[in-house]
Parts: C-alpha cells; sequence; structure tokens
C-alpha cells in the first residue's frame, strides 16, 4: 500500500512538473515570427540595391511619371511600380508590376503599409504591353506619395495576403517580401512629381 501510494505521488509531481514547464511542440519555427512584413514570405527578386526612383516631365500625349528605375534604366522600362498623373485634374494613377496574368479583367483589393497604418487599394489588373506580367492598377491620392516619401520602408500585401512588394531606403534593411525595391531619390524626385502634377 505504502508502494502504491508512494508512487501515485511521484506520478502527481511529475504531471504538475510537465504542466508548468510542457515540452514544446516540434515544428519548424524556430519562435516568435518576425516583426518584418511578410514574415515567412520567400523573396524571389530583391533590387533594392539597383533601383532608384525618377521623376519626369513628360507632354502629351503621355502624362508626368514618377517611376521606379535600375541604374541604367528611364522612365520608359519601369522596374516594377510607376505612376503617372493627369495635369489638368492632378489624377494619379498607380501601377505596380508582376501580377499574374490569369487575373487580367479582374478587380481586388490589396493593402498598403505605410508606417503603422495599412491602407485598403481598390484596384483592377490590366495587361503590361511592355512585360510578360500585369499590372495592378489603382488610383492613388498625393497625400500618399508625400507619405511614401517620408518613410523608410513601404509593403504592399495582396488580396491573398501575401506582401508582395517591399519597398526600402536602405537596401540593407532585412525584409521579406516577394519583391524587395528601393525608396532612394524617392524624396527629391516626389517632390518635382507634385510640380509636374499639380494635384489639386
Amino acid at each position: 500500500m505504502l508502494k502504491r501510494l508512494t508512487l501515485l505521488a511521484a506520478l502527481g509531481a511529475l504531471a504538475a512538473a510537465c504542466a508548468a514547464n510542457p515540452t514544446p511542440a516540434a515544428s519548424g519555427s524556430g519562435g516568435p515570427a518576425p516583426l518584418t512584413p511578410g514574415a515567412g514570405t520567400a523573396t524571389a527578386l530583391n533590387i533594392a540595391g539597383t533601383t532608384h526612383w525618377v521623376a519626369e516631365e513628360r507632354l502629351m500625349p503621355q502624362d508626368p511619371i514618377l517611376a521606379l528605375v535600375t541604374t541604367s534604366g528611364s522612365v520608359d522600362a519601369p522596374a516594377g511600380f510607376y505612376m503617372t498623373c493627369n495635369p489638368a485634374n492632378g489624377t494619379i494613377t498607380a501601377r505596380l508590376g508582376k501580377q499574374p496574368t490569369a487575373r487580367v479583367g479582374q478587380t481586388a483589393t490589396y493593402r498598403i503599409r505605410m508606417g503603422v497604418e495599412a491602407k485598403p487599394i481598390e484596384g483592377k489588373f490590366e495587361t503590361n504591353p511592355k512585360s510578360p506580367d500585369a499590372d495592378f492598377v489603382f488610383p492613388l491620392g498625393s497625400i500618399d506619395v508625400r507619405t511614401m516619401a517620408q518613410l523608410d520602408m513601404i509593403s504592399v500585401s495582396t488580396d491573398q495576403g501575401e506582401v508582395q512588394w517591399a519597398f526600402v531606403r536602405d537596401p540593407a534593411t532585412a525584409v521579406q517580401a516577394k519583391y524587395v525595391a528601393s525608396l532612394k531619390d524617392m524624396a527629391a524626385q516626389s517632390r518635382d512629381y507634385m510640380e509636374f502634377c499639380n494635384p489639386k
């Protein structure tokens, strides 16, 4: 009887110890998810070190443009993101590249994170005549462009929740997104763009 009581007491102590210090469940995670945009998203393309922003006052039939370009590129060959402006009314139209062509003609709600705020953006998918990929086309307010120019990081998430694009001022910034590009020269070039655009 004494042995049985001793055994029951030992088992009770063992159960209490397990409850207080549970063994971690086996998983691929080494701890809490990183607090960076797109934690867990694999980067397919990182052009943060080889891209910058350029504004150009194009006249009719083309509109003023603010574009992400490669080191040796031009606004005529944007590197994934650009904005045009109708100078007659100040309307800004943004085009985010590398979208699935199967979605051309569809609409969606993406989210653009600028600082702590993630703002919904309603847009549609259109064919890009200069690329095998489609563009996500959406209106952008002048205040959003000015805000983007002041930040060190911006990210865009798809309607599926994937952080698709991240834009960083410092190319050494650790960020997880499908595509990573630069904010280099965005501040100065966006000021020129706003003068060309004359938003109302």
